[in-house]
């Protein structure tokens, strides 16, 4: 499978990406990021003190971030970052964000969001913005204008395999009832395996959905890797049910 590439694909409503602008410029950015994202509380995450004590100028990080229907987050994680300082930082601020909340049961996909960290500020742009202009030509600032891509699984030359993957047992709720149904789940692996962030795409009934879930979650892996570097993976799984399984 190729690699995630937001927004030239399914995920493109999830992705949100960061750029580094002129100091000038961050009250405003920071401000359509906080509308395009609909966060009713916004913090800015603390340029690490020790990154800043060894010179290092700057860093990125992209996050996916989970929230229930208040608009609390939930489960959040680091895809990647250039240092686990700025990984951290990224984290601890995002606890602390708020998203406008929604009816419950609503759909709530993981948002994706990119960070440009440096000395002089941290600035946020939603992707689909067009208030570009004025931007530095910095590396990290290039870099930041890149979609983000997540690695699928069956991508990687030495895909890691699974150590505990149990199936989705039949839900109990429609036991003699003879209904034959579907579940699709699409997930992260983390750098120590572990699944993050499963959510289903498509369900025939919501029994199907959260006997997918279920299982999911308790599934582990082998730490991914390219090369000798552990990295963030994507899957997908699609689950049939049917009244004899």
């Amino acid at each position: 499978m190729n690699a995630i590439t937001c927004p030239a694909n399914l995920w493109a409503r999830l992705c949100a990406v960061a750029v580094l602008a002129p100091l000038t410029l961050l009250g405003a950015l920071n401000d359509e990021m906080v509308n395009q994202l609909k966060l009713t509380s916004y913090t800015e995450p603390n340029f690490p003190g020790s990154a800043r004590l060894e010179g290092i100028p700057d860093g990125i990080v992209t996050l996916a971030i989970s929230r229930d229907a208040a608009g609390v987050p939930g489960d959040i994680l680091v895809i990647d970052a250039t240092d686990h300082r700025f990984g951290e930082a990224a984290v601890e601020a995002a606890r602390q964000w708020r998203f406008a909340a929604v009816p419950p049961g609503t759909d709530l996909p993981a948002t994706l969001v990119r960070i440009g960290f440096r000395l002089s500020g941290v600035v946020f742009v939603n992707s689909f913005s067009t208030g570009l202009a004025g931007l530095d030509g910095s590396t990290v600032a290039r870099k930041l204008r890149e979609p983000v891509e997540v690695p699928e699984l069956q991508s990687l030359p030495d895909a890691p395999k699974a150590l505990n993957q149990p199936m989705p047992a039949y839900p109990a709720t429609l036991t003699g009832k003879a209904i034959e149904g579907t579940a699709k789940v699409r997930f992260f692996i983390d750098q120590e395996g572990r699944v993050r962030l499963p959510q289903v795409s498509e369900a025939t009934a919501p029994e199907f959905a959260e006997a997918a879930l279920a299982a999911v979650t308790q599934w582990r892996y082998e730490p991914p890797r390219k090369g000798m570097r552990r990295i963030v993976v994507a899957e997908n799984w699609s689950f049939k049910f049917a009244a004899n399984n």
